[in-house]
């Protein structure tokens, strides 16, 4: 699980930006002021690892478009200085806690979508260590305090035979042992979600986010996992034993909507997948003959219930074509994921969910489970904001700009 991320150099993130994470984080703010950046900065860490890149951070792939190194770096640092950074602090896959500092610079090729990785400074259980890049490949130093555990990672670490290569090698990938973050473990969910369709199409490959990228394979993953058991129940499930994945889809799906809905999912002669929903009203419903927002909050729903305890699950505008009412209850999802071991990461506009985590709070979840982080832009470079709850779930300040349009509106009409 990640605890902390830090930014330095990339894009807006002009300055130093450390960013306190825990198990359910949302970044809020308006728009274009760097909230995407920190899930494309995971992102490309994520498709690196799956691509086995190499000695190179991917920037555009199957799961993110940064574009070249010259579009992601700082435009405001100077012309000898054009590196940027990024830190990532929490557990590895080997139940270690590291501290890990990226430093990233040009790609030989300026036509290549990558940044050349120029070493790793990192802080781990029992050792510190750096990996240098030099014209040979890396040289990896360590010092550490040896006992068992750190016997067998040296041991695992003496299994690499290209020491050239930090996300790809014949064995095991050196990035796991380096950052709390696993290609396998991790779902994502982005802004744009693909509109219903009369037949999805099996997907072709395995490389990208499971869903695809625009949620296009959630039928396909839906309906391969359907006899996966989940223990992420919708809030008034019968009972806590873990359900069948479309019974707790569909119990998501009613609660999210505030009605009775029941998905079907079928594999027609193997030529694709088909959606379909019962209504109170009808039944064999294409998603298309319903309300948009339905089909839009499938994919969100279907991430988090096909993840298991340890799964790093990205959402960007969760909140898209859905009431207020849909959205506050979507964030109960959102909680019921931090509750159950996952770690969600949401950027959003919406004071719904915002507002349904801050209820929480209230409520005796943990304020330390929970990261409300306020973005906003001084002179192009994007500075963040903690916004510190009470037990209460109170803000203990309220900074200008967060979520305080209502009230501005409310107001005027006072007058």
């Amino acid at each position: 699980m990640l605890r902390s991320m830090l930014l330095e150099g990339f894009r807006s993130f002009e300055q130093t930006t450390t960013l306190p994470l825990a198990p359910l984080t949302i970044l809020a703010g308006p728009n274009n002021v760097g909230k995407s950046s920190v899930i494309q900065a995971l992102l490309a860490f994520v498709q690196s690892e799956q691509m086995q890149n190499g000695d190179s951070l991917l920037l555009s792939g199957a799961w993110c478009d940064l574009g070249a190194f010259d579009q992601v770096v700082s435009a405001g640092l100077p012309a000898d200085q054009q590196l940027f950074s990024i830190g990532l602090t929490g557990t590895t896959l080997f139940a270690d806690t590291v501290d890990s500092l990226w430093s990233f610079g040009p790609s030989p090729d300026p036509t290549s979508p990558s940044a050349t990785i120029l070493g790793v400074a990192y802080s781990a259980d029992d050792s510190t260590g750096r990996v240098t890049r030099t014209p040979d490949g890396f040289v990896w130093a360590i010092n550490e305090t040896v006992n068992a555990q750190t016997e067998r990672r040296s041991e695992a670490l003496a299994r690499f035979e290209h020491p050239g290569r930090i996300f790809g090698v014949s064995d095991r990938m050196l990035s796991e042992f380096l950052t709390p973050l696993d290609s396998g473990r991790t779902q994502y969910v982005g802004p744009y979600r693909a509109p219903p369709q009369p037949l999805y199409t099996p997907r072709t490959s395995n490389v990208g986010p499971p869903l695809g990228r625009y949620g296009e394979h959630t039928a396909e993953l839906l309906f391969r996992n359907r006899t996966q058991r989940t223990d992420v129940l919708a809030p008034d499930a019968p009972s806590q034993d873990p359900q069948p994945l479309l019974s707790a889809v569909n119990a998501w799906w009613s609660h999210i909507f505030a009605g009775s809905l029941a998905l079907q999912i079928d594999a027609p002669a193997r030529l694709g997948f088909t959606l379909a929903i019962d209504t109170p009203s009808a039944e064999r419903l294409g998603l298309g003959q319903v309300g948009l927002g339905l089909s839009q909050a499938l994919p969100i729903v279907a991430a988090s219930l096909v993840s298991k305890p340890g799964d790093l699950i990205l959402v960007d505008t969760p909140e898209a074509h859905l009431h207020p009412g849909a959205q506050h209850r979507l964030a109960d999802l959102f909680l019921a994921l931090a509750r159950s071991g996952r770690q969600v990461i949401v950027e959003t506009h919406s004071e719904h969910i915002v507002n349904a985590a801050r209820l929480a709070v209230k409520a005796g979840m943990p304020r330390d489970d929970v990261s409300i982080l306020f973005f906003e832009q001084e002179d192009g470079r994007t500075v963040v904001q903690s916004i510190e709850l009470d037990d209460h779930g109170r803000a203990l300040r309220w900074p200008a700009g967060f979520f305080d349009q209502a009230a501005k509106d409310l107001a005027d009409l006072l007058r």
